[in-house]
């Protein structure tokens, strides 16, 4: 088996002594190291690096947070030599919450040693395509779409390309976009959302995810029932609702209770495809990856990656 350790080297905290760390947890182990060179590189490398070595398993260890783990699943989607270890090393980590890893206990997660050892499970993804997309993307954690990608979306234009002028000096650009986008006009999305040809809503939603893992914006247990291993996507449609009922069931969202009882502003169903349409460009968050266009459809990929599930260190 040959183990390939991937990372950021400039996202997160403490990477003084990793690759130290590295070089003792893998002593004795067919190992390398790919740092990755920037947005979506690691892609390309994983796919290429398991064509090459398609002969024998291929252990890949996504140290950093979500977007790193997005990155390593799409690249190693189709490979049936590739199993996934993730070790929560960045600023966010929603995916590994699924298997206890909460942020006041990460420091528990952060050895190799459970995951040199560990034995691989099969867990399921969803595929998201469109016309907009030059090829299908996938999602191990969360696709949500409304209220919270706007924030998203316009965080990541002002973090880009500035906030206006007249803003106070370090404010968050996500906050900014939280206040003076999303409070605006985020929460009335024309957006049809279809589970297995039903239609989900007939009104404007706020916010929908479809999720395989259970956590999302680093707070929110956005899909407390769903099971990555059950071959359905759960699909949950908050309704446009006052501030006021925003307010009073926030709290809820965050907890992973707002599905403990039925309530009229809440849809909830488990499907095997999803589309989603709309009468113009709207925002769609993959696991942390931003993209835009009209029409989608996501559909549930069983047992598509190999996962070494995230173990606490002994």
């Amino acid at each position: 088996m040959k183990h390939l350790i991937v990372f950021n080297p400039i996202a997160g905290k403490g990477r003084e002594g990793f690759e130290e760390q590295i070089k003792n947890s893998f002593a004795g182990l067919d190992y390398e190291i790919y740092k990755t060179e920037g947005p979506r590189s690691l892609i390309s490398f994983l796919k290429e690096y398991l064509k090459k070595n398609n002969k024998e398993t291929v252990r890949v260890y996504a140290c950093g947070g979500d977007g790193t783990v997005h990155e390593a699943v799409n690249g190693m989607i189709g490979f049936d030599n590739a199993e996934l270890a993730v070790l929560p090393v960045g600023t966010g980590n929603d995916f590994v919450k699924t298997y206890g890893a909460m942020n006041d206990v990460i420091e528990q997660y952060r050895s190799f040693k459970p995951l040199i050892e560990g034995k691989p499970i099969e867990i399921d993804v969803s595929k998201i395509s469109g016309q907009s997309l030059r090829e299908p993307l996938y999602s191990v954690n969360v696709i949500n779409f409304g209220f919270d990608a706007i924030v998203g979306a316009r965080g990541n234009y002002y973090k880009e390309h500035g906030l206006p002028k007249g803003t106070k000096e370090g404010t968050n650009p996500y906050d900014y976009a939280l206040k003076h986008d999303a409070m605006k006009y985020g929460r009335f999305n024309d957006i049809e959302v279809y589970a297995d040809g039903e239609k989900l809503n007939e009104k404007q939603i706020l916010l929908a995810t479809l999720a395989q893992g259970q956590w999302v914006g680093g707070q929110f247990k956005c899909a407390p029932k769903s099971d990555n291993t059950d071959g359905l996507i759960d699909v949950c449609i908050l309704k446009t609702m006052t501030f006021l009922g925003l307010g009073m069931i926030i709290g809820t969202y965050t907890k992973g209770k707002h599905l403990d009882k039925p309530r009229k502003k809440i849809v909830y169903r488990q499907a095997k495809e999803i589309r989603m349409v709309g009468p113009k460009d709207f925002d769609v968050c993959i696991d942390g990856e931003m993209i835009c266009g009209k029409e989608f459809k996501v559909e549930v990929c069983p047992k598509a990656i190999k996962l070494i599930p995230p173990a606490k260190a002994e």
